[in-house]
């Protein structure tokens, strides 16, 4: 099983954890919930998502972390959401999954967890290219332009992607989970 935890100094509020097979109703719900804004719009069954799940442990450099926030009122960290990506080719890294699951009880922001994967991201694969493919009526390619993104290429979608250099540096803490 994949194990991965990264934190950053910039953000206490955040956590982001590589998925367990605790996540996966989760992931499945926030999916389903949202699915007009990813290429794939069926409803997802348990089933469906049991046998990805099992394939994407499999895949070696892919990540899909969990975000979770972790409040001063409580030590325990729930979930807000998803960030994920993989190394599509030998130059490029893709951004997938990127899901909302449920608003902030405090202060943690998607765009704060983003900034944290995307520096982990450029120091782990500095040559690489980052991009994510988006739907056009997707209401995230807003979020996704304050985050740094801009449309690269248009097609059926939009085919986004970040220079390096407007990433927001944040120290970044990788560790292997327990």
């Amino acid at each position: 099983m994949k194990t991965l935890k990264l934190i950053s100094v910039q953000y206490p509020d955040l956590v982001l954890e590589l998925a367990k097979e605790k996540d996966i109703e989760n992931l499945r719900i926030w999916k389903n919930a949202n699915r007009r804004s990813f290429f794939y719009q069926e409803e997802i069954s348990a089933k469906e998502q049991e046998k990805w799940f099992a394939s994407y442990q499999k895949r070696t450099e892919d990540y899909m972390f969990i975000v979770k926030e972790v409040t001063k009122e409580s030590a325990d960290a729930h979930s807000i959401g998803c960030l994920a990506f993989r190394v599509e080719d030998e130059r490029t890294i893709d951004l997938y999954n990127i899901i909302r699951g449920q608003k902030s009880k405090g202060t943690a922001s998607m765009r704060n967890a983003m900034y944290v994967m995307l520096n982990f991201i450029k120091e782990n694969y500095p040559e690489k290219r980052i991009k994510c493919d988006v739907l056009k009526d997707n209401p995230a390619v807003g979020w996704y332009q304050k985050c740094g993104f801009a449309i690269w290429k248009e097609m059926e979608y939009y085919i986004m992607d970040i220079d390096k250099k407007d990433i927001p540096a944040v120290k970044v803490i990788a560790s292997e989970e327990e």
